[in-house]
């Protein structure tokens, strides 16, 4: 089988996509897929290199993260279409999509389309929830997917949100994998030590850990609001910032308009390949996030063994309070107490870190890619029959 994986978000820039795109690539080879990516990048020329197909962007970048393309006359398009691939598997609903059609429509294989983003969480920072925003997304998701087979979801309420858009293809929910082994991995006492003193943190300190983009949606600002409140009653407490984004001066500012510059430290956006040292470096996750799509934070996090303290837990498809890994805090109130609880109690945060590490086996990476296999065929099965 050949699989052309089509994705906004690659390499060099770290997101969410991009991390799910280069899982699916990983494993999909070691399971002998062919299995080649097309993404955009700034420049006007177009390359093909170690699998990946780079169409020529615009200059124009209004996300950091991801370049824009405006023009589908491509050179490589024709290379692809000689490479012959028998299903292609898109990850953005915008620029890519256009060539995931494009290339679909010409070899009349099927497309699969995975939706990533959970757009109503943007409706808690424009104010209009349900209304018009959820109007105008319905409209464009709808429009942007009308030619996928088979769409993927990450989470039953993320599925949920997609048939409320009156989206009517049939619809697979597969919560995305991520590499376990490289979390549970333990970097040694030493090295943990050491970053810990790197970032400031004595033995005796309490570390709560945020590790996520900065930016409104991720309502980082609540968090930081809440450990003040917690300094008051934990003097131990300390708070780990891992990410970039938008917010980012927002934040610190706020950070010190309420005076914790001592107790608060902004790490900034971190390499993926040493993000799981951060958190094997602190003693509690946290998240402020309402609406995530996939929760791959949170996975990250109790991979690594941490008792994570949430908004909601709807996006991992179990109940952390149920596997004893966590608690849901819906309000300050809740999770001041809750964190203050965890910060005091060594024994408690001990036994919610191996539930937590038990709790993570459920999104191993070989377990979502043979998910994702099966759809696949299954989606093969039915065109061919479909065909003939």
């Amino acid at each position: 089988m050949k699989v052309l994986i089509t994705t906004d978000f690659y390499l060099p820039h770290i997101t969410g996509v991009t991390t799910v795109v280069v899982n699916e690539q990983k494993m999909l080879a070691q399971m002998g897929i062919d299995v080649r990516v097309l993404t955009i990048q700034r420049g006007p020329t177009s390359l093909y290199k170690n699998g990946v197909y780079y169409m020529h962007g615009s200059h124009l970048q209004v996300l950091r993260d991801s370049q824009l393309a405006f023009s589908y006359h491509d050179p490589l398009f024709h290379e692809i279409l000689s490479w012959k691939p028998d299903i292609i598997h898109s990850n953005n609903e915008f620029f890519t999509m256009g060539w995931a059609r494009r290339i679909a429509k010409k070899l009349n294989i099927p497309l699969i389309h995975t939706c990533h983003t959970d757009f109503t969480r943007f409706d808690t920072e424009h104010k209009i929830r349900e209304s018009l925003w959820d109007h105008a997304m319905a409209m464009i998701i709808r429009r942007r997917v009308r030619y996928a087979d088979t769409l993927i979801s990450p989470s039953i309420p993320h599925s949920q949100m997609i048939r409320r858009y009156k989206v009517t293809q049939p619809i697979e929910v597969i919560p995305s994998g991520i590499d376990l082994l490289r979390f549970q991995h333990r970097e040694g006492e030493n090295n943990r030590k050491a970053l810990r003193s790197s970032l400031g943190f004595t033995e005796n300190d309490c570390v709560l850990v945020s590790v996520c983009r900065l930016a409104s949606e991720k309502r980082v600002d609540q968090s930081i609001d809440e450990f003040f409140l917690l300094s008051l009653l934990e003097p131990s407490a300390r708070l780990l910032l891992v990410g970039a984004g938008p917010k980012e001066e927002h934040l610190k500012k706020q950070v010190k308009s309420l005076a914790l510059e001592d107790l608060v430290v902004f790490a900034g956006g971190i390499p993926t390949s040493e993000v799981h040292q951060y958190y094997q470096a602190s003693d509690i996750f946290i998240s402020s996030s309402i609406r995530e799509s996939q929760g791959l934070g949170f996975v990250e996090a109790m991979a690594s063994g941490l008792p994570v303290l949430l908004r909601e837990d709807h996006s991992l498809g179990l109940s952390v309070e149920d596997f004893g890994c966590g608690k849901i805090c819906p309000d300050q109130r809740s999770f001041v107490a809750a964190a203050s609880e965890l910060v005091s109690d060594v024994k408690m945060r001990k036994e919610m870190s191996e539930h937590s590490l038990l709790a993570s086996e459920r999104f191993s990476l070989q377990q979502w890619a043979e998910a994702l296999l099966l759809t696949f065929e299954a989606v093969l099965d039915k065109s061919h029959k479909h065909n003939d």
